[in-house]
């Protein structure tokens, strides 16, 4: 047979293309979750900021509202007391600032760090 009537890949790079895709699937199913946690949460505390009156609430009735909203959604890796920071931006306006860090362990010593950072105003 001649070189050049020869097509197609060998058994080994068809193993190794698998393999790389295997990879990057099990990289998605690591990293996927923690992206749609975070979706929840900016929903849950888009919906706290946008609520009728949210500004001129107090910081401790904000924190109960969104603890609420994150016992409904089962977000348990956030607790809003400790990881969110409630600043007055006038009389009747407040900013909700939260930013936290996911660690995810891929392989042995290896790890992802995913940071995450939400800021809405609350009117």
């Amino acid at each position: 047979m001649k070189l050049s009537q020869q097509q197609g890949m060998t058994m080994w790079s068809t193993v190794g293309l698998v393999m790389i895709g295997i990879f990057f699937l099990l990289l998605a199913f690591k990293l996927v979750p923690p992206y749609v946690n975070d979706i929840k949460i900016g929903s849950a505390i888009d919906s706290v900021a946008n609520k009728a009156g949210a500004g001129s609430k107090t910081a401790a009735q904000l924190f109960e509202s969104l603890e609420k909203h994150f016992d409904i959604n089962y977000i348990t890796n956030i607790v809003p007391s400790k990881d969110i920071e409630i600043q007055p931006l006038g009389e009747n306006a407040k900013l909700i600032k939260l930013e936290y860090e996911v660690v995810i362990p891929l392989s042995g010593n290896m790890s992802a760090l995913l940071y995450f950072e939400h800021e809405y105003e609350a009117h």
